[in-house]
């Protein structure tokens, strides 16, 4: 999008950016339901395997993984299927805020002078895009995918209720309110962990990218 910027290409992508994020996830689940579900029959309403199909012996307690490691491949396609439409309407809106961000970025690197100087060099395009321009756009962007994993985990109960997903954030809705604090205090814990270690790996991500950072190195 951004090497084709002001092009259909762009605009296309753009748009497909903005709705991403101007729909709401409950909405866009229903949307998935009716096109996918219901008109298609591509995939399944709710649930998380078929109920003409056991589930998987339990090992982590999540049937793909599960699936897996029993080689229960039945399973594996059924649970496969449930979980493409719930993971799509819940990472359709951090998707297109990222597109956007990294549209943005790359816009930038293109009017830098060490772009030019390649550019004037006879660098390959390829190289010129991804080595150093992708490289740079995506350092000032991970900040915001650390906290956009918050935001991910904000519509989670939503997309769970659309499509009746026994997941973490109903549980923990329930325990709220039932006045379950042990469940809340479980659940809190364990997204409290999740985005600790997203931000931990940020950190690492940044050290790759960017040479001026170097953990551990003095200078």
């Amino acid at each position: 999008s951004a090497l084709a910027k002001d092009r259909w290409t762009d605009h296309f992508i753009r748009l497909f950016a903005l709705s991403g994020v101007a729909v709401p996830r409950f909405w866009l689940g229903i949307l998935f339901q009716l096109w996918f579900a219901y008109y298609l029959g591509l995939f399944p309403i709710f649930g998380r395997i078929d109920a003409s199909v056991p589930p998987p012996p339990r090992f982590t307690g999540l049937y793909l993984v599960d699936s897996l490691l029993s080689l229960d491949f039945a399973a594996f396609k059924s649970s496969l299927q449930h979980i493409i439409l719930p993971a799509l309407t819940l990472a359709l809106s951090p998707i297109a805020q990222i597109m956007r961000l990294v549209r943005a970025s790359m816009i930038e690197q293109t009017r830098k002078d060490y772009i030019l100087m390649a550019q004037a060099n006879g660098f390959p395009a390829n190289l010129i895009v991804y080595k150093y321009m992708l490289k740079n756009a995506f350092t000032s962007t991970l900040t915001i995918i650390g906290l956009l994993y918050g935001f991910f985990l904000g519509g989670s109960f939503l997309v769970e209720t659309v499509f009746t997903w026994p997941g973490m954030a109903r549980y923990g809705i329930r325990g709220l309110i039932h006045k379950d604090f042990n469940a809340v205090v479980g659940v809190t814990l364990a997204v409290g962990i999740g985005y600790s270690l997203v931000n931990f790996l940020v950190d690492i991500c940044y050290g790759y990218l960017d040479p001026r950072i170097r953990y551990g190195e003095e200078r």
